[in-house]
């Protein structure tokens, strides 16, 4: 059997429909015919064009609602992590008050210092007196029995952590006239004029407030720029290298 080749079969279509094309069209003269039409073959599809342009930019879509929904459950608490590296010290803070207690061990610890103090010094001198003590407002008053003068008194009181005894006011000056009794001696007092005669100051420098001078007293008679509290409570000044009792305060 004879079988045609694509590529003949192809020329062959091509011809049929060069000679349908140029063949006359035929019109009949009956309305109701029909007009016979030209078949050709398909014709190949050509390869594919360029991309165009991109368009203009439209304008942005509306995002629509967006509800926010409820918060969920916290979840359960995760495990401690380890414990981090110590970290520098802070600054110092201001030092706090003391308490009342504080306050009154500290007395105590500074009264029975005094204490040991003026009875190792009534060791030293030999005499059987003891130390008498006496406790007004804030101050406490102690007493060994022994007279010195105003400087080594001074002195006296000063090492034992206290000061030379003086009353700023009638209930101390009551108390020191008690002790000034029991000793039937004069006291020495925290007071003198030694830097400006006749202006008597406490051992601090502050002015004497609280006074209590004997008549006539004081009288700077022969140079007299201390004081002293005699047994009958007053006052009188007196030379500063008088021995008399020696009384310190706290």
């Amino acid at each position: 059997m004879f079988v045609l080749q694509p590529f003949h079969t192809l020329l062959l279509l091509l011809g049929a429909s060069l000679v349908l094309a140029a063949a006359p069209e035929t019109r009949s003269s009956d309305t109701n015919s029909c007009t016979v039409l030209t078949c050709s073959n398909p014709t190949l599809s050509g390869l594919p064009g360029r991309d165009g342009r991109d368009g203009a930019k439209g304008e942005k879509g509306d995002t629509g609602l967006q509800v926010k929904g409820q918060p969920g459950f916290p979840g359960k608490a995760g495990p401690a992590g380890p414990k981090g590296n110590t970290g520098a010290p802070g600054q110092k803070g201001q030092k706090g008050e003391m308490s009342a207690v504080d306050t009154v061990q500290r007395q105590v610890a500074a009264l029975e210092k005094m204490v040991q103090t003026l009875q190792a010094e009534v060791s030293k001198s030999q005499k059987s007196s003891q130390c008498r003590v006496t406790k007004v407002g804030r101050k406490t008053f102690i007493s060994t029995g022994q007279s010195h003068n105003f400087a080594n008194g001074k002195a006296l009181c000063s090492n034992a952590g206290g000061a030379l005894a003086v009353a700023t006011n009638v209930a101390e000056n009551k108390a020191l006239t008690g002790m000034a009794k029991w000793n039937g001696k004069h006291i020495y007092l925290g007071i003198n004029d030694l830097q400006t005669e006749g202006k008597f100051v406490y051992l601090n420098g502050q002015a004497v407030g609280y006074t209590n001078w004997k008549s006539s007293e004081p009288n700077n008679l022969d140079n007299e720029d201390c004081v002293v509290l005699l047994t009958d409570s007053l006052w009188n000044d007196i030379d500063c290298d008088h021995q008399t009792l020696i009384i310190c305060e706290l």
